[in-house]
């Protein structure tokens, strides 16, 4: 399917690791190791709380993130130590990896339009607008960007139909006063999910499938796995196409609003 290869069953990279961790604490001995054992039974817990959480699609304030700044507090990193070292590492072998075959931190799949993953700061430009789909690393464009929506979702796991219409909305507002950016961690699976509503909500297309496909002649990387198109397909079932003008009824023939986001 063209629409495949974005992330599924992330959970299970988290529960690979609480089981190898777990493995490990058990081959050493806790008299001769005991930080080494205490260590590894957190990580092992940590890894199968956010598993579950994953599953359950829940839980990610617990993480800590801010929706004013996107930034993480200090905490963040200690009580959640273990998921962030594994999510960074990840992230930053993945990234390597793409831009080794040529894969931008982001690319405009329309103009003014861009869709990235969390390294998308490195192009320094400004937004009028950044929607950040994570809630797993501090955001890098809030300084260059006059607003900011934080849609915090769990790596494969879409926002709900209201949340993607209401990101649509607001990028769309705010889109008159510039470039937006929607990114994710690696800009394939959640941010693609928020773009394509973004387009059709926009009027640059009728529907979310031919946004795809016009996005990902520009971003070949992109991709949504079976959770991103049903909440795609709910979304334009409860919420409709987009007016003749772009507009929906709310904002048509309104003027732009500096604080778009609202």
């Amino acid at each position: 399917s063209p629409f495949m290869g974005a992330v599924h069953g992330v959970h299970l990279k988290y529960v690979a690791a609480s089981l190898a961790c777990a493995a490990s604490a058990c081959s050493l001995s806790a008299e001769a190791f005991p930080l080494s054992v205490a260590l590894l039974w957190y990580a092992t817990a940590t890894y199968m709380l956010i598993a579950a959480l994953f599953v359950a699609r829940v839980g990610m304030w617990l993480i800590g993130k801010s929706p004013e700044t996107g930034q993480l507090p200090g905490w963040s990193f200690v009580v959640w130590s273990a998921f962030h070292l594994l999510n960074w590492a990840y992230t930053a072998l993945s990234h390597r990896l793409r831009r080794s075959h040529g894969s931008p931190v982001a690319t405009e799949v329309v103009p003014g339009w861009w869709i990235g993953g969390r390294y998308a700061a490195q192009l320094k430009r400004k937004w009028a607008l950044t929607i950040d789909l994570t809630c797993e690393f501090p955001e890098g464009c809030y300084a260059t960007s006059a607003q900011y929506l934080l849609l915090p979702c769990w790596d494969g796991v879409p926002p709900s139909p209201s949340q993607i219409e209401h990101a649509a909305q607001a990028a769309l507002r705010c889109h008159r006063l510039g470039p937006v950016m929607v990114h994710c961690a690696h800009g394939r699976g959640r941010s693609t999910t928020v773009m394509v509503a973004c387009l059709v909500r926009a009027g640059v297309y009728t529907h979310w499938e031919d946004a795809f496909f016009a996005a990902k002649e520009r971003r070949p990387v992109i991709a949504l796995n079976k959770k991103m198109r049903t909440a795609l397909t709910q979304w334009q079932h409860q919420y409709g196409p987009c007016s003749p003008s772009g507009l929906s009824g709310a904002n048509r023939g309104g003027a732009p609003d500096s604080d778009c986001v609202g």
